[in-house]
């Protein structure tokens, strides 16, 4: 009985091994992006969007907020010097007044446009490489769920 048990028993757990390392599936290792640290690249703008693999988007959002950003800044110095002028000329009483508050006031218009147009995009770039973080990530879980369940089906 003590022969039986010690030739039958290993070749069950040996086969049991077998049987369970056949059902096996290694599974894919996936990397995933922080959506709080996409959020926090995007205080440059572009930065958040570089993260989250949108280079494309990224370039765009740099580059418009630049250009918007330096117009507005630009439209701001000149309201500054049309000011200065109308300020000059309102303490010296002169009929030309009014074309320069109207030069400044425009002038002012404008900077305000751009600077607030260029300050919307970086506000909304953050926000959208956080949500885009989610959604890669999402992705990636998803590809990795179908990798695993096909390795699994060609494993039956």
């Amino acid at each position: 009985m003590k022969i039986l048990f010690y030739t039958i028993v290993p070749i069950l757990i040996l086969s049991l091994s077998a049987v369970s390392t056949l059902g096996s599936v290694d599974t894919v290792e996936i990397k995933l992006i922080s959506p709080i640290g996409a959020l926090t690249r995007s205080v440059i703008p572009g930065w958040g969007q570089f993260y989250t693999h949108n280079k494309l988007q990224g370039i765009v959002v740099f580059l418009s907020v630049g250009a918007l950003g330096g117009l507005g800044v630009r439209a701001d110095a000149e309201y500054r010097d049309y000011y200065k002028q109308y300020r000059d000329i309102a303490l010296s009483g002169s009929s030309q007044s009014s074309y320069y508050y109207s030069k400044s006031n425009d002038y002012y218009k404008v900077s305000r446009f751009f600077l607030y147009a260029a300050a919307g995009i970086w506000a909304y770039s953050a926000i959208n490489s956080y949500i885009d973080a989610h959604v890669y990530n999402a992705r990636k879980q998803s590809e990795a769920i179908n990798i695993n369940s096909q390795r699994l089906q060609t494993i039956k």
